[in-house]
């Protein structure tokens, strides 16, 4: 009998791939040092495209906000129209009378009619020659006249001016309360902003890894549905980012208008906001495939799913309401509904693509069989 050289067992499937508990902590080791590299690269990255991101996660607040003090202003103006108000009509009354300079040439130059263009075309005067700029007519007290003025509607000239005073007062935007808070926030999007980078990377050295250990069956499925999961979860993040989020601040700011409160949104708070609700409506979205796995498991079946339509309905209104960062029935709606549409496309991905029998064996008819 020859001992030659050990040959692995051909139904061994795992011999040639076999490694002992120290080669796999090593072989560990070595995909957590790239996937953090790659996390490091993309995170310097970032650094460069945080501000755009920043704005892009802001931009659905900070334009309902706009919305919500342009909303204010035109409501004003039409209860000023109809005469329907009587606190308005009230703060609407003439201001007291203050004086307002005016050059004296200039005056003079409306006064005897001649057209706007010459009266609009006199420059700018200074009365102190050290003044910029420099070629601008010093004038002295002696040619300028103070008259008494008034405003008679400062309600409407203040609606009317709104979009001026927000550009050149306080902004309708987001604010901070600490000094480093801007900091903070955007640090932690520059990390998020990393991760999302360094996803494909990741994902692709936690698959080889775990691939590794899988049938060939397995590996079959899972490249078949990861793609179809990653086509949910950006499905429903992109829903909450662009249809849910919006409406979501439109229907809380409401209740300040309602309350009558003024919004004063904070940063931090918004961006924890902003960023857990999408990551919950990706992750919602994943129902069909787990309904799938659980009927591929054999824990449960298309019937079963049938026969329990109404109380898993009922679990899913219960863990959308749970699941939701804002309390407001909108974004309830908004993760329930798209859940009950996803337990039946779960159930029909189950009816297409139906569960085989655990092993393909040709079992002989009885009576095949022959008794030797």
């Amino acid at each position: 009998m020859s001992f030659g050289t050990n040959r692995p067992d051909p139904e061994d499937m795992f011999a040639e791939t076999r490694m002992t508990f120290g080669e796999h902590i090593e072989e560990l080791r070595k995909h957590l040092i790239r996937a953090i590299a790659g996390f490091l690269i993309a995170l310097v990255l970032s650094l460069f495209v945080g501000q755009p991101v920043l704005e892009f996660i802001a931009a659905p607040v900070e334009h309902e906000l706009v919305s919500f003090y342009n909303k204010r202003a035109r409501e004003v103006l039409d209860k000023l129209k109809d005469d329907s108000d009587s606190r308005l009509r009230d703060l609407n009354q003439p201001t007291d009378f203050t004086r307002h300079t005016f050059l004296r040439d200039q005056l003079q130059a409306a006064l005897r009619g001649r057209p706007a263009s010459e009266v609009n075309a006199f420059p700018k005067p200074k009365t102190d020659p050290k003044e910029e700029p420099e070629d601008a007519p010093v004038i002295g007290e002696d040619q300028l006249y103070r008259l008494w003025t008034r405003v008679d509607e400062p309600l409407r000239d203040a609606a009317y001016s709104q979009k001026a005073q927000m550009e050149v007062g306080r902004r309708p935007t987001l604010s901070t309360l600490t000094v480093t808070e801007a900091f903070v926030v955007y640090f932690k999007v520059c990390i998020y902003c990393g991760i999302v980078l360094a996803s494909p990377w990741i994902f692709y050295l936690l698959w080889s890894f775990v691939a590794a250990g899988l049938y060939p069956h397995e590996r079959r499925f899972v490249n078949l549905y990861l793609p179809v999961s990653l086509g949910l979860f950006l499905a429903g993040v992109a829903l909450c980012e662009f249809v849910v989020i919006p409406k979501a601040v439109q229907y809380l700011l409401s209740f300040n208008e309602w309350i009558g409160l003024e919004p004063d949104l904070r940063l931090s708070e918004w961006l924890s906001f902003a960023i857990m609700m999408p990551l919950v409506f990706g992750a919602a979205f994943q129902t069909p495939l787990i309904m799938l796995f659980l009927e591929r498991i054999g824990l449960m079946s298309v019937d079963t799913y049938r026969k329990h339509r109404r109380i898993a309905m009922f679990l899913m209104a219960v863990v959308a309401v749970i699941l939701s960062a804002s309390p407001d029935a909108f974004s309830m709606l908004s993760l329930t509904i798209p859940l009950w549409a996803l337990y039946e496309l779960g159930i029909l991905m189950c009816r297409l693509s139906p569960r085989r029998a655990p092993l393909d064996l040709d079992v002989p008819e009885p009576e095949e069989m022959v008794e030797v």
